[in-house]
């Protein structure tokens, strides 16, 4: 296979694909051993895609690459595909999928110690939903299973790995203003001293999960129906 074949056998790969390849895989489906050779090639692909400036573009996301079209048509294909776009989410499932993604891998009962509550359905959804696997046994008492994130989370969320999860300090409430502090605070009727009013957390809800905002993460659900045209 000469140089001009095996790029386009690279491009036929990318564009058949609804799910990332690394070029591990690529060089398994074209016979040849030289995995670094073939990165080489996605990377001219991808090279040519820029270069070319259409609404198709080729993403490194979920430790491999995936062909997608460019954010900027993000609205045309969630109108033709908007039921597969979107993925229903409760805050347990979320808290829970946050509490793995950071502090992987975890036990269920260490993810019950984090949240405070037990995340049976919570884990079940996440199972069913592949955002979540088993990934191995606590070698402890009773071994029980340990959790991790998936390669359908990297993509979902528009990871290329898990180092590239924001840091978890970006996420921590800032000091309120000394307006909202004295919008919490009143004075008791008794000894006319100042007390924090106790704000109730609002009630679990349903909520839609969608891809984040990278464009990464939202050009790759795009893709989700491409193979299917083809």
């Amino acid at each position: 296979m000469d140089a001009p074949e095996l790029k386009q056998a690279v491009e036929t790969l990318l564009f058949i694909s609804d799910q990332p390849l690394d070029a591990a895989k690529i060089a398994a489906a074209l016979g040849r051993k030289d995995k670094d050779a073939v990165a080489a090639v996605v990377a001219e692909v991808q090279k040519d895609y820029d270069e070319r400036g259409g609404p198709v573009r080729v993403i490194e996301i979920a430790e491999g690459f995936q062909m997608a079209t460019k954010p900027e048509f993000a609205p045309y294909v969630r109108n033709l595909y908007k039921e597969r776009m979107t993925m229903r989410l409760s805050t347990a499932a979320l808290e829970t999928l946050a509490i793995v993604g950071y502090r992987q891998p975890l036990t269920r009962a260490e993810i019950e110690e984090i949240r405070g509550v037990e995340v049976i359905a919570a884990l079940e959804t996440l199972l069913e939903k592949a955002l979540l696997k088993v990934v191995g046994r606590r070698e402890t008492v009773g071994r029980p299973l340990l959790y991790g994130t998936t390669p359908e989370f990297l993509r979902h969320f528009g990871l290329r790995s898990i180092a590239d999860l924001p840091p978890i300090d970006t996420f921590k409430p800032s000091e309120p203003t000394e307006a909202e502090k004295a919008a919490l605070t009143e004075v008791d009727p008794v000894d006319g001293e100042p007390v924090t009013v106790a704000v109730e957390a609002p009630a679990e809800q349903e909520i839609v999960a969608v891809e984040s905002e990278p464009a990464e993460a939202e050009a790759a659900a795009e893709t989700e129906g491409k193979s299917e045209e083809a």
